[in-house]
């Protein structure tokens, strides 16, 4: 028989369902779950992709519209006083002096990426943070880089128009300039100067006209050009020049091809390059280029990336046999990926990327500086147990002091990682087509929008994720107003729950999905979302199956005390690898104020996990600790949350000669020591840390600890010879 179907029946088809439990509502009120915003509409408020670009379902709001504030805000206020804060102070690229960013003429040295790099990411913060002292600083460089543009079009050191860094060629080094126009959007989002759409337009023509056989040659700009072509997407969405379009099309085809494969194994270029196809493919519509990046991914991260924290390991290059969770990556990886992951977000919606972003977010970023923001390093990885200064190449691909933690050092991660806090806190909250909102990353903050009508509503957050599972929203509206509000489900989280103005509504969500409430909305509506968090463990097949504790999207390291040992600033700064010039520049005072850390183990690391398996729950306690007063919680001594699990030492598992910690022997493992309880803390707030555990078994399956045998890289007398004579023009270029 055929029976009317009700409303709510039809909805629940569809794949949602009426808000029916406990809220009297409009027949207009519903709940369904999406996997992300559509796009049949266009948001009149904000500045979305404009024709024949394809619609995102995500739209950035303007710089300023989100206020973030707890943990969060914590952050980005320990970033401004810290090391980062002070780089025009303590860094050799800018020292305002004969700086060509700063010249009429782009005359000058240090005329390459580091200006830029921290530009983009010093502006950001200043912008989200409503610093006026930070603004003014930022703007002298701003001014600067406008004041450089010659009437061609070209702005910015004149170097990089017949560039030594270019391979033989002496053609145009783009790459420098592409940070800078972040920068630039960044700074027109805020301000609304029409100068950098002045600027923009110019340049863009000058890209244009450049003889295609001197355009966008190796090195990096090949790989990254793919930033390049988002910023002629951004200016062509509010000026709609069609030149823009055979622009972008023009950098498509000279840049790497990241569409058929993965062409370059450096581990920025892997992060940075692989948001550049799905950029494309806004104007493409090629299914190819929008696949791309998920097939990139699935290789780099299934060769290399068997380890918690979010990345791979690639310190430096990704290299045969180098798989394991001690090898490391850069800091400026870890910022692009997480740029990487925002910006596929508002292309395809898929929520994946959003929890890889905050995968690296929480569990990889923090531990690259010093909880206080004093000092960074280079390189970290998910097993690290003494950061020190030693030289650990070629186990670790980077020579030099890459592991010691110094405000004065690690160059291009030391002025790029800005960027990281800031526009992650840029996209907690995004504009959605239909005139909506989505609540992208949960984090304290208030967020004052457009809406349905036009109407302005600020809603306050209130959180403590990732360390809770409670989020808190209040509305705030002048007036009834009807809008979709998109809350996400994590990938992690199995079921979540919902209460709306006290009420329980029965909700049937699904990992990665948006739940997306329509309704009449008032002035103090309040809303409660509830991501359940459970304690997990992560099999890491292909790393010898050692396993890594997860809850919710916290990573959890065994505690170790850390022992943080300051450097004499003279004797961090006067390591062979740092030049002469630089020493110079930085005074005796300086050096004092800002000193280098090496952070060695004061408890025992080496211990193998014991659990059950078939009772996953019973093995380990949770327990929150005292909220810290300054929420400062990326301290291993501050974390607000900690696991009690059980382990055996394992005697035979030690560091090398270089502070590496050994190899992890394939597991299960048979260890004689006794149990002892140990203590986890969230992976992000262990500087030193043990992530991956071997797993402990003293029955009939486990095996006597057998550390497996180094890898070897076989390098060719051709590739030797290649690769000094690299290194020796960058030596040399970094002289001059």
């Amino acid at each position: 028989m055929n029976y009317p179907r009700t409303l709510a029946s039809v909805a629940a088809l569809a794949g949602g369902f009426l808000l029916v439990a406990g809220v009297a509502a409009a027949a207009a009120d519903s709940l369904e779950t999406v996997a992300r915003p559509a796009t049949t509409r266009v948001n009149p408020f904000y500045v979305g992709n404009r024709a024949p670009l394809l619609p995102g379902p995500l739209v950035k709001l303007p710089i300023g519209s989100i206020k973030p504030h707890g943990w969060l805000r914590q952050q980005l206020e320990l970033q401004a006083g810290g090391y980062f804060g002070h780089l025009p102070e303590l860094s050799r690229f800018l020292i305002k002096e004969g700086n060509p960013w700063l010249s009429p003429v782009g005359e000058g040295e240090k005329f390459w990426e580091e200006v830029p790099y921290w530009l983009k990411g010093y502006g950001d913060l200043a912008y989200v943070l409503g610093d006026p002292k930070m603004i003014a600083e930022a703007k002298v460089w701003i001014n600067g880089v406008i004041g450089s543009q010659r009437e061609d079009g070209w702005f910015g050191p004149r170097a990089n128009i017949k560039s030594p860094r270019v391979h033989s060629t002496g053609k145009p080094d783009l790459w420098p300039n592409m940070p800078v126009l972040n920068a630039l959007q960044a700074y027109h989002e805020y301000s609304g100067d029409e100068r950098v759409i002045r600027l923009m337009t110019k340049y863009f023509a000058w890209q244009l006209a450049v003889p295609d056989a001197d355009f966008l040659p190796p090195l990096w700009q090949k790989q990254r050009g793919g930033d390049n072509i988002a910023s002629v997407y951004w200016l062509y969405n509010r000026t709609g020049d069609p030149r823009l379009l055979e622009l972008a099309t023009k950098i498509f085809h000279k840049i790497a091809n990241w569409t058929e494969g993965v062409p370059d194994w450096h581990n920025v270029n892997i992060t940075q390059a692989m948001r550049g196809t799905p950029t494309y493919y806004l104007q493409s519509k090629d299914p190819r280029h929008l696949a791309a990046p998920e097939r990139n991914y699935q290789t780099v991260w299934g060769l290399y990336g068997q380890v918690p924290g979010g990345m791979f390991g690639s310190d430096e290059n990704c290299r045969p046999g180098f798989v394991t969770a001690r090898q490391a990556v850069e800091t400026c990886g870890i910022v692009e990926m997480m740029h990487t992951c925002e910006e596929i977000l508002k292309i395809d919606g898929s929520l994946s990327w959003a929890d890889r972003c905050e995968d690296v977010a929480f569990n990889s970023l923090p531990a690259t500086t010093t909880p206080d923001f004093r000092a960074l390093r280079y390189l970290t990885a998910p097993n690290l147990v003494v950061s020190s200064s030693k030289n650990k190449s070629p186990k670790i691909q980077d020579p030099g002091p890459k592991y010691q933690m110094n405000p004065h050092a690690h160059r291009c991660c030391q002025l790029n990682m800005g960027q990281g806090w800031p526009y992650y806190a840029e996209h907690l909250w995004m504009a959605t087509p239909d005139s909506g909102l989505a609540l992208v990353f949960p984090s304290d903050s208030i967020v004052t929008a457009k809406v349905g009508d036009g109407t302005e509503v600020r809603i306050t957050a209130t959180t403590r994720y990732p360390f809770d599972e409670d989020i808190g929203l209040t509305l705030a509206l002048p007036r009834t107003q009807e809008f979709p509000l998109y809350l996400r489900v994590p990938g992690w989280c199995e079921r979540a729950e919902l209460w709306i103005n006290g009420r329980p509504i029965a909700v049937q969500s699904r990992p990665q999905t948006f739940l997306r409430i329509n309704r009449e909305w008032k002035n103090g509506d309040t809303i409660k979302l509830r991501l359940p968090m459970e304690v997990r463990v992560r099999t890491w097949a292909k790393n010898a199956h050692s396993v890594s504790v997860d809850r919710g999207p916290l990573s959890y390291s065994l505690k170790i005390a850390e022992r943080y040992v300051p450097l004499d600033g003279a004797q961090a700064i006067t390591k062979d690898y740092l030049p002469d010039a630089w020493r110079r520049e930085l005074t005796k005072t300086q050096l004092a104020a800002w000193p280098a850390f090496e952070i060695f183990p004061n408890t025992p690391w080496n211990y193998g996990l014991v659990f059950d398996r078939a009772d996953v729950a019973a093995s380990f306690t949770f327990a929150k600790k005292t909220w810290p007063a300054a929420s400062n919680v990326w301290g291993s001594t501050d974390a607000p949350v900690e696991i009690k699990a059980k382990g055996r030492r394992i005697p035979a598992w030690q560091v090398d000669e270089t502070d590496l910690v050994g190899l992890i022997a394939e597991s299960p493992v048979r260890s004689d020591e006794p149990v002892e309880e140990i203590t986890l803390i969230p992976m992000g707030a262990a500087r030193l840390r043990i992530s991956a555990f071997p797993v402990i078994d003293n029955g009939p399956n486990g095996k006597p600890w057998t550390a497996p045998p180094e890898p070897v890289t076989k390098v060719t007398p051709r590739q030797a010879a290649a690769m000094k004579k690299e290194a020796e023009k960058a030596a040399a270029a970094d002289k001059k």
